[in-house]
């Protein structure tokens, strides 16, 4: 399972690569941004996915991809969430 998800991370992190790319003639700031911390972790993440085991079963590399490529949609709804409870709270 930890093939597949970091698998599912490397292709979540190459979608943000090309989606930095688009944003190159919109804004170039952001763009350079999502791009150069994009880059170098695809690049790590997939490596470290080619060394890993393999997975048990081909079920497990399915949810493993899914999870890993869905985890940064989750951690940032989850820090999104966190701020607008506290943000009602003042």
């Amino acid at each position: 399972m930890k093939r597949g998800f970091l698998f599912g991370l490397g292709s979540f992190l190459c979608l943000g690569v090309l989606f930095g790319l688009m944003q190159l003639s919109n804004d170039v700031t952001t763009a350079a941004i999502v791009v150069t911390i994009s880059v170098p972790l695809s690049i790590l993440v997939i490596r470290a996915a080619n060394r890993a085991p393999a997975n048990r079963s081909r079920g497990h590399g399915v949810i493993g991809w899914l999870v890993g490529f869905l985890i940064i949609d989750a951690v940032l709804l989850c820090i999104f969430g966190i701020i607008v409870i506290f943000s009602n709270l003042s």
